[in-house]
């Protein structure tokens, strides 16, 4: 009797016999790090996560391989040889790539594809002994093999992989990494040994065209910039981590083996937004190495038949964000709060669309003679009420009515905010 045996089986014994031989696999940053963090299982939702999901589905769900993805290159930087790396935009650059620099760039490393002066063309390359992380964006080679990079930065990955905000910067573009978010280009990327060890144990990264632009909540540290493409009043901002229900049997959903790892991360660790793009993507590793890894195990359109529009917006929500801070784009000026606080105030809601903050207090707070304590986005902002400066901790204030604050930034602008204090009993 003659027997035969599907790709399918065949594919499927090559995946769990390769499971089995897996050892431990390395993954980046400290394990209290946001990307190695589990969602905890009280976590609270969003308020808005109907809606902001909603926005994730005007477009496929996709996995970026081919292209627009990262390329990761790993090496022992004391034995490779270092170029200086030419920052093509001048002044801008990320942490460590001041010129002069020294990165240890093989002259065979290629950046993602498509090929273009329009093309993200990232890079991203590894020393794991060393922990650090080099990460480029618009990176281009010469005729005479001289690389140049839009946006460069170094990220030790033994550290969290979280960057402080570009306003608490003294160089701003130090809080920029190669993505949109300020992310380094090796966190939430899926790479092939992952899966080959049936299980990804940290968040992953998506991006995608209808995000908010212009702010972002942490971990990112600053925002997708506002361009014609990306002009958006609601979404998830930069820093906003979606989930997929944990209590869905992943095993039930008709899924690749690959694409039930990628959902079971999805489900504990979740992913954040980090970047735009055209469609609603997740990324893997493209290097060459890794491309040739890929073949029959993951593809770009592999989620689509499972992670419909319809299954997004029904078992995908969004982990409830903080407040909004203002990327250093901002189209109106980034004259405005991001800290306001006094003795007696339970929750605040600092709302940099509408310039206002709502604070709610016990009834048996006094506000008529309050000492708020206050922090402005830019440093050398003047704050006054009613033509009086007003200094953070000292100047007394009056909330019984609602109180208008004018922020000026001497040379470049000013904006009245609006604080309203209501009773929270």
């Amino acid at each position: 009797m003659k027997t035969t045996i599907s790709a399918t089986l065949i594919y499927l014994i090559l995946f769990l016999g390769s499971v089995s031989l897996a050892q431990n696999v390395w993954r980046p940053f400290s394990d209290d790090s946001p990307w190695n963090q589990k969602i905890p299982s009280n976590a609270k939702v969003d308020p808005n996560s109907s809606q902001l999901i909603d926005s994730l589905t005007y477009a496929d769900f996709n996995i970026n391989i081919d292209d627009w993805s990262i390329p990761v290159y790993y090496v022992n930087c004391d034995s490779v040889p270092k170029m200086n790396v030419i920052n093509s935009r001048p002044g801008i650059y990320g942490k460590g790539f001041s010129e002069p620099n020294q990165i240890p760039v093989k002259p065979d490393f290629i950046a993602s594809p498509p090929v273009g002066e329009n093309s993200d063309n990232h890079m991203c390359i590894v020393d794991t002994a060393k922990m650090i992380e080099w990460d480029m964006w618009a990176t281009r080679k010469n005729k005479e093999g001289n690389w140049t990079t839009g946006l460069g930065a170094i990220t030790d990955m033994k550290d969290t992989g979280v960057e402080k905000p570009w306003y608490e910067q003294d160089h701003e573009f130090d809080a920029h990494r190669s993505r949109a978010g300020g992310f380094p280009l090796i966190a939430g990327l899926i790479r092939p040994e992952e899966i080959k060890a049936g299980k990804i144990e940290h968040a992953l990264v998506f991006a995608y065209q209808h995000g908010l632009s212009e702010f972002f909540i942490p971990p990112a540290s600053t925002a997708q910039a506002t361009f014609m493409e990306m002009n958006n009043r609601f979404g998830i901002p930069m820093g906003g981590r979606i989930q997929l229900d944990p209590s869905i049997d992943v095993d039930t959903l008709n899924l690749t083996p690959a694409c039930k790892v990628i959902a079971r991360a999805l489900q504990e660790y979740g992913a954040f937004n980090g970047d735009y793009a055209g469609a609603t993507v997740l990324y893997a590793d493209n290097s060459p190495h890794a491309l040739k890894e890929w073949k029959g195990i993951l593809s770009k359109k592999d989620l689509q038949k499972v992670l419909t529009p319809e299954f997004v917006r029904k078992y995908f929500r969004v982990i409830n964000m903080e407040k909004l801070l203002p990327g250093q784009n901002l189209e109106n000026g980034q004259f405005g709060f991001i800290d306001f606080d006094f003795l007696g105030m339970q929750s605040i809601k600092i709302d940099w669309l509408n310039t206002k903050i709502n604070i709610w207090i016990k009834s048996s707070t006094e506000v008529s003679k309050v000492k708020p304590v206050f922090r402005t986005v830019r440093k050398n902002a003047v704050v006054t009420i009613n033509d009086v400066q007003q200094e953070s901790g000292k100047s007394v204030v009056d909330f019984t009515n609602t109180v208008v604050y004018k922020i000026t930034v001497l040379g470049d602008g000013e904006k009245d905010w609006t604080v309203e204090v209501k009773i929270n009993d």
